[in-house]
């Protein structure tokens, strides 16, 4: 899943693509590098990042989605909000998937947009502000509680009449969360894809893989993170580097051919 951020003040400046022409420049070079979906966000979510209003959030991924559609026809879509405002414009403009990092919460309505569309839905692990990280009590992050809460809310969204092959489940590595605890749920990632629902880990330079380290420093740390969550049974990594992490995953699946053919040769 690659990153078209359609703000101009992402934590990450690489992956800033303010304006639609912009953003569909990044979508194609995206898809050239190797993304199977792109996921457009107008709101940052760093930690201390304003809250936009819904028109703002509205004008900023709406128009970029619509373009998108129109310039990849074959590519899915996601749109990167936890409006429920915004994720219904953003369907109607052509999204196929909404990527919400509030966990269902605080707005009501989500379960039932995404009942009555049919799209896609990452149910991202979270407390449903996570723009007001910083100066806050870390939330209890452990792989069990994690998964735990994400089951009660997936619940719901099937209660609602989600089909539960529309969910994804994201364990919020870095939202209200220590590095500690982040590190800790990115080690557990074969828990979560144990309940047999899709996973999306989205770790891509994020403060927690090195706190000492600008974002423009942690591509590496990025990609073997990534490879991490890949080689425990995630199944869409959300990342910046999308050619860098291709590659990576491409050599890491050939040497895991190889193995197994040296090891069927073994016994």
């Amino acid at each position: 899943m690659g990153i078209v951020n359609v703000t101009p003040d992402s934590f990450f400046a690489g992956s800033r693509t303010p304006g639609v022409e912009a953003a569909v420049a990044r979508g194609h070079q995206l898809a050239a590098e190797g993304a199977s979906i792109l996921d457009v966000g107008g709101e940052s979510t760093r930690p201390g990042a304003e809250p936009l209003s819904e028109a703002e959030e509205l004008s900023r991924v709406a128009p970029a989605i619509r373009a998108l559609r129109e310039a990849l026809p074959e590519m899915p879509l996601s749109v990167d909000t936890r409006h429920v405002a915004v994720a219904r414009a953003a369907i109607d403009a052509g999204a196929d998937i909404v990527n919400d990092v509030s966990g269902l919460e605080p707005e009501p309505g989500m379960a039932e947009l995404i009942a009555a569309s049919g799209a896609g839905y990452v149910l991202t692990h979270g407390r449903g502000v996570a723009l007001v990280q910083d100066g806050r009590p870390a939330l209890g992050a452990s792989p069990v509680e994690v998964l735990a809460a994400l089951e009660a809310a997936a619940s719901r969204l099937e209660a609602a009449g989600a089909d539960p092959r529309q969910i994804a489940l994201d364990p919020g590595l870095g939202f209200e969360k220590s590095a500690e605890a982040s590190w800790r749920l990115l080690a557990a990632t074969a828990r979560l894809a144990a309940t047999g629902r899709v996973v999306l880990v989205g770790a891509s330079r994020k403060r927690f893989l090195d706190e000492g380290a600008t974002p423009e420093a942690r591509g590496a740390a990025s990609v073997g993170a990534a490879l991490w969550a890949a080689s425990q049974g995630a199944n869409v990594l959300r990342a910046h580097d999308v050619g860098t992490t291709v590659g990576a995953l491409r050599a890491f699946r050939k040497a895991e051919v190889f193995g197994r053919e040296e090891d069927a040769a073994d016994a």
